[in-house]
Formats: structure tokens, C-alpha cells, sequence
């Protein structure tokens, strides 16, 4: 029986990149991040090459395009910890300021309070990664400052304010890896291994069965930074295995399992950077530029699926996919003039161009074999509708 799955999505474009407002504090590297609403939040991080560390804390406002600052992090100077998003509230625990970690503290924008809650039981650590699915936080390796190298693995409930270990997460990943969630799933993957490589390995954690699953591995071992949006994570910049510096970015899929090149981020190669998402938005920033330099610029990502969204639609225009019948059916409120239904398969290859012809058509799709597919109904005028589908 066929499957039918839709994402928005046209991964044959990139998408475009729009410099921001720059924060009004220092430069800074491996601060931490994350994003309640309509804006992005950054703190703490290392601002020169001396090693200070700092606990300022900043909130970007996407709707004006500013910075301000808020109240300084409840746990003082901080380097590498993690953060996480739970119910409008933001969670920062662990990290480095001279020694290893285990403080958790949770912060609310409405109020500009950072309130602790109960320590971390596991090894103090930084460098941790960090996800939440629904109303639980999740956190896992890092590094406490040497080996023995962590496999340990820990779920944060806010309700009750407590830690519980989960099956470890034996994987080679040790320190500076990613973490995000997806549709109910978790990922973790990148960083190093502890002894100086750098990691390409990329894994799946369904909450659950608590089990981890490998998947596609990243296209370059790296520490990197990312962000997600439409059910996408987007992955890029940092240390290469050969310590240059880099600002490519890959689109993640999960539902398909495939990274795809987008355009690269900024002016700067950089490591060491941040990265939120607010509505269908990403943003990207900080970190320390090839030539030494700490920055505190701001990028926003628009995708392509999303950029073409955003032109003017006058018209209607439904679609309905029959795999019963393997027919498109079209429908719309009025005449599109010179309007054409494309499908390109997921490499970009345009497979079918048929001319719309009444407002409402259908179209035969039984020569398509099982694959990803993305199909465009486009018009003289520009209106445009994307989705992607999927035949197995």
C-alpha cells in the first residue's frame, strides 16, 4: 500500500541568507542559545583569547530587528553549557567557568528572572548536548574536563524538577556535538570523540522505545551549529578535522534521511557559533572568525520553500494526491493564466510539465517510480504552490 507524506519543501534551491542588527555586547564564543516566541536569546560564551569568560545575556527581537539586554545568567561566567526550551521557559545547565559544572537554571522572559533549579546528577560537564520533545528535556555526553570519556545519558522532567538516567548512548560522539529534535524524535550527532577526531556520525533517538538509531552521516566531520525550522535541521560552519575554519551549511531531512548543501552563512568562516529558529525563520551568529576576531553578528536564513510562500498569492489553489488512482487532482478559485504543473524528482530533475488548463484538472502520475517527488503549480504571474511527496 502507498505511503503519503508532505513536507513543504524545493530543496533544488538554497534559499537566502540577510545580514541582521549585530548585538550591542562583546563577541563572543560557544555561548548559549535558544528561542521562546517571537525572539532569540544569547549569553554567557568567551569574549577574547585570554579565556574570560562572561555571563551577560542578551534577547533579540525579530519583529524590530534589536538587541537588549536582560538579566545577567543566574550561575555567573559560562562557557559551553547547554540549553534547552520547555513550556516558554529556557534551561541553561552545566558548562565551564574554570571547573566542570552541574547547576540548572531556568529563565522567563515575561518576568526577566533566572530562577536555579535542582542541580544535574551526573558528572559536572561541558559541552553537553541537549534536546526537549514535548514537555521533557534530554541531555547527554560532554566533557568533564578529561577522560574517562561519558556515555551517559539523562531525561529533565520541569513538573517535578528532576533528573533521570536513561540507557547510556554508546556512541563514539563525545564533546561539542549537536543536539535538536524533530516530529517527536531526538538527534544528536558531530562534536569530537574526546581524543582529538572529529565526528561525522549522526544518530536518532525515539523517546519511546529509549532506543538510538544511526543514521546518514554529516557530508564533514566538524563541531558545528544549527537551527530548525519546517521540520528541517539546518547544520553547518565550525572546526573541520583539519582545524580550518568553515560557513557551509547542509539541510538535514528526516524523512528522507539525506543532507543536502545550502548556502553558505555570513562573510566570516567561523567557529563556535550560535543558532536559533523563530517561526519559519533561522538565525546564525558569534563565534570566532578564521583570523582570530570574536564576533557578534547576526544572520537570518530564509528557506526557498518558504521565500516562495511569501510572494503574493491571489488565487486558490488545492491539490490532492489519489495514489489509489495515481491522479493529481487540482483544483482553484479562479483561472490561473499560463499556469503549469511541474514535478521534479529530489535531485532536481523535472520529470512532468503539464499545461492547467481549467480550474479544476487532473493529472496521471502512474509513471512514477517509488521515490521523493516535489511538485509546483506555477503561474505567469508568480503564484506558486510547493509540496513534496513521496511514492513507496
Amino acid at each position: 500500500f502507498t505511503y503519503l507524506m508532505f513536507l513543504s519543501s524545493l530543496l533544488f534551491s538554497q534559499g537566502n541568507w540577510v545580514q541582521k542588527a549585530s548585538c550591542l555586547g562583546n563577541g563572543r564564543s560557544c555561548p548559549f542559545s535558544f528561542a521562546i516566541g517571537s525572539c532569540g536569546y544569547v549569553g554567557g560564551g568567551q569574549i577574547n583569547s585570554s579565556g574570560t569568560y562572561v555571563s551577560d545575556f542578551w534577547e533579540y527581537n525579530a519583529t524590530n530587528n534589536s538587541w537588549t539586554q536582560k538579566a545577567d545568567y543566574g550561575g555567573g561566567v559560562r562557557y559551553s553549557a547547554s540549553s534547552f526550551t520547555i513550556n516558554s521557559l529556557g534551561y541553561v545547565c552545566c558548562g565551564y567557568n574554570g571547573q566542570s559544572k552541574t547547576d540548572v537554571w531556568s529563565y522567563d522572559p515575561t518576568t526577566n528572572i533566572w530562577t536555579q533549579k535542582n542541580n544535574f546528577p551526573g558528572t559536572a560537564r561541558y559541552g553537553a548536548f541537549t534536546f526537549s520533545i514535548g514537555t521533557k528535556g534530554y541531555l547527554g555526553k560532554g566533557s568533564p574536563g578529561g577522560p574517562p570519556f561519558l556515555t551517559d545519558f539523562w531525561e529533565y522532567n520541569p513538573t517535578t524538577d528532576l533528573w533521570a538516567q536513561k540507557p547510556s548512548f554508546t556512541s563514539s560522539i563525545q564533546t561539542a556535538a549537536i543536539g535538536f529534535s524533530i516530529n517527536n524524535k531526538g538527534y544528536a550527532g558531530m562534536g569530537t570523540d574526546g581524543s582529538g577526531n572529529f565526528e561525522d556520525n549522526f544518530f536518532e533517538y525515539d523517546p519511546t522505545t529509549e532506543v538510538w538509531t544511526q543514521k546518514a552521516t554529516y557530508p564533514s566531520a566538524r563541531i558545528p551549529a544549527f537551527f530548525v525550522i519546517l521540520n528541517c535541521a539546518y547544520v553547518g560552519t565550525g572546526v573541520l578535522s583539519n582545524f580550518s575554519y568553515d560557513n557551509n551549511l547542509w539541510k538535514y531531512d528526516p524523512l528522507l534521511d539525506s543532507w543536502t548543501s545550502i548556502a553558505p552563512v555570513g562573510t566570516a568562516l567561523r567557529n563556535g557559533a550560535v543558532a536559533f529558529s523563530i517561526g519559519n525563520k533561522g538565525y546564525l551568529g558569534f563565534g570566532t572568525s578564521s583570523t582570530g576576531s570574536y564576533l557578534n553578528d547576526l544572520w537570518e536564513y530564509t528557506p526557498a520553500d518558504y521565500a516562495v510562500n511569501e510572494i503574493a498569492n491571489k488565487a486558490i489553489v488545492n491539490v490532492k494526491i489519489d495514489m489509489y488512482n495515481k491522479t493529481i487532482n487540482l483544483s482553484t478559485n479562479t483561472k490561473l493564466q499560463e499556469a503549469s504543473l511541474l514535478i521534479y524528482n529530489i535531485s532536481g530533475q523535472l520529470m512532468t510539465n503539464e499545461r492547467i488548463n481549467n480550474t479544476n484538472q487532473k493529472f496521471n502520475i502512474n509513471k512514477l517510480t517509488k521515490g521523493a517527488y516535489i511538485y509546483v503549480v506555477k503561474g505567469v504571474d508568480k503564484n506558486i504552490k510547493t509540496e513534496k511527496f513521496i511514492i513507496i
